[in-house]
């Protein structure tokens, strides 16, 4: 009788050792949560993000949850988030989902692709203007005028306005060109300084617009002078 008795203590107090011990183990791994489901590493925000900042590392911690805690859209890897822009507050603590960070990655990412103290501007073209709808996002491009207003040039003169731009987005409005099938652009959103977008606006209120696609390691700008029926013959000495 009292051999059964010891017998059953040490099986009791083995038991407990054991329960202790998968306990400590399980809390020092991190591998299995209490509801026995796994652990996922996911970005969180060390502090209070405002909405519309540069979003920097410093801002940023990863930190283990239950995996069935962690949202479908929260991001995993600080890489991806640094240099983005929140698009509402993140309090501390809150899992960074995709929908709060703007990456620049899409049109409804537009305004946050703008750097500082440059603007975005959209013109209107077709299969001419537009060089044939081979304009692409990123592409350089010159912007050519030609006015025929008198009270602005004496005679027809086009000008070479402005070197070098570059397009940020390509319109999502588009024109289908019966010769080729081909869908074309309407609009060409490009980046530009301010007093750029003035003259832009200036030349497509009084003039004709045309666009040239450089090559994208060719960013000399050209002192041109202006072309008109004065300088016509004048070509071969410019």
């Amino acid at each position: 009788m009292r051999a059964n008795k010891k017998i059953l203590i040490l099986a009791i107090i083995l038991g407990l050792a054991t329960v202790f011990g998968l306990s400590t183990y399980m809390k020092k791994s991190g591998a299995i949560a209490v509801d026995g489901g796994g652990y996922t590493e996911v970005i969180v925000a060390a502090n209070t993000i405002p909405a519309n900042v540069k979003i920097t590392e410093e801002m940023l911690v990863s930190q283990s949850m239950p995996a069935d805690a962690v949202h479908p859209d929260a991001n995993k890897s600080i890489s991806k988030i640094i240099g983005g822009i929140s698009t509402m507050e993140i309090v501390k603590g809150e899992q960074i989902l995709s929908n709060k960070v703007a990456l620049g990655q899409s049109d409804a990412d537009l305004a946050y692709r703008i750097p500082d103290d440059m603007r975005a501007i959209s013109i209107p073209t077709d299969e001419v203007v537009g060089v044939a709808g081979f304009v692409n996002v990123g592409d350089k491009i010159d912007i050519l005028v030609t006015y025929s207003n008198k009270d602005i040039a004496k005679v027809t003169t086009t000008y070479t306005q402005l070197q070098n731009i570059e397009v940020l987005a390509v319109g999502n409005a588009k024109q289908r060109d019966p010769a080729s099938q081909t869908d074309l652009p309407s609009t060409l959103t490009l980046l530009v300084k301010p007093e750029q977008a003035e003259v832009l606006v200036y030349a497509l209120s009084n003039g004709t617009m045309n666009f040239t696609l450089r090559n994208p390691s060719d960013t000399k700008k050209i002192d041109f002078k202006s072309y008109s029926s004065e300088n016509f013959g004048t070509y071969k000495e410019r």
